[in-house]
């Protein structure tokens, strides 16, 4: 029971009911961090007043039984003893986050403070949102990735921002002495300016500060494009890391694919995307044009061509017939259960044509032995 719990909580889980504890983790968050906005409204109605504060006492208790819960699951999966790895969650930074989040309500109702600022100790909720977000787990990966060209990027900023202070300092300090009279004082004008927010509470007025303002105002554009391109270029390497190992899994799946060997995935794996489809969904319909072919990895389709009606699983494929012979689509198919798919497109099946003329034949002998009802 504690191994299925802590796949269901697990940030990785898959299955059905970890992806609704999700669904469930993110409406709760969401519904407490609402609930103690919403309480500091001074206009609030009692009723109101009365369920937002008592929404937020629920959404605390829930978080007390998930830091247990946690706890108690901790052992599943490690090789160390069962209080090393408690021990291990309890001082991680989720599990700090986690105990923060639990404390945050019995912390803000017993401080000395006025009104309703107790309650704003439970914004520490939102620090929730980041243990199931891909994207700032993936930020972090970005982060650690580019920490030199990051670090160099800085570094100019600095260099800049000092330089800049220092030499509007001198130039300013006798004609606006309020306002530049130090260093540190013209620092927040160099902020101002190499950032391009431009408040104009603070403006040099000689030729040679109003020069520099012009450079530092350039300088600042390049220097934040340069760390935005970073970034960029930084998302999209993780972008195609992230989907190229789970193609390569998926590919790996497959039988077809698994039995040419490592040799074939690697060649096919960069012309296959994946399609995550639900029930219901119809992916092709007779008479189409056909532009792609389907492999199924997991779940059922139905394959509806006239004569007879089909259901195929993990390891088939479907939608070839109309890419080996260029004809309109020949059957109608409908998701049974949430199946997760690799899609090859009509150019890269050409394109593989070329390179693997054994993979297409295997894939035409398979369409003929099922009498070509496959769309």
């Amino acid at each position: 029971m504690r191994q299925t719990i802590r796949q269901i909580i697990s940030r990785h889980g898959r299955t059905s009911a970890a992806r609704r504890f999700r669904i469930a983790y993110f409406a709760t968050v969401t519904i407490g961090l609402v609930a103690v906005v919403l309480y500091t409204l001074s206009g609030l109605p009692d009723w109101a007043h009365t369920l937002t504060s008592r929404t937020t006492f629920v959404v605390a208790a829930l978080y007390v039984v998930e830091w247990l819960t946690r706890i108690w699951v901790a052992p599943e999966g490690s090789a160390t003893p069962a209080w090393r790895a408690r021990l291990r969650y309890v001082l991680s930074p989720a599990g700090v986050s986690d105990f923060a989040a639990m404390l945050a309500l019995p912390i803000g109702l017993n401080v000395d403070l006025t009104g309703d600022d107790k309650s704003l100790f439970c914004v520490v909720w939102s620090l929730k949102l980041v243990r199931y977000s891909e994207g700032l787990a993936m930020l972090g990966r970005v982060i650690v990735n580019q920490r030199a060209s990051l670090i160099s990027v800085l570094t100019v900023f600095a260099i800049v921002l000092l330089l800049s202070a220092t030499l509007v300092y001198v130039l300013e300090r006798h004609v606006q002495p309020d306002v530049f009279h130090s260093i540190p004082a013209a620092m927040w004008w160099a902020i101002v300016t190499l950032t391009t927010t431009g408040y104009g509470d603070v403006t040099p007025q000689t030729v040679g500060g109003r020069m520099i303002a012009g450079v530092v105002m350039v300088s600042g554009i390049a220097v934040f494009a340069i760390r935005a391109g970073i970034l960029a270029n930084g998302f999209s390497v993780e972008l195609r890391r992230r989907d190229f190992l789970r193609t390569w899994d998926l590919c790996s799946r497959v039988p077809l694919f698994r039995d040419g060997g490592v040799e074939l995935i690697a060649t096919i794996v960069h012309l296959l995307r994946i399609d995550d489809a639900r029930p219901g969904e119809v992916l092709m319909r007779r008479g189409q044009d056909g532009d792609c072919m389907y492999f199924i990895v997991s779940g059922r389709v139905r394959v509806e061509a006239g004569r007879a009606d089909i259901e195929l699983g993990p390891g088939d494929f479907f939608g070839e017939m109309a890419l080996l012979s260029g004809d309109a689509r020949s059957a109608t198919v409908t998701v049974i259960d949430t199946a997760e798919l690799l899609v090859l497109d009509i150019a890269d099946f050409r394109d593989l044509a070329g390179k693997r003329p054994d993979l297409i034949r295997s894939i035409s002998e398979v369409a003929q032995r099922r009498g070509h009802v496959t769309a």
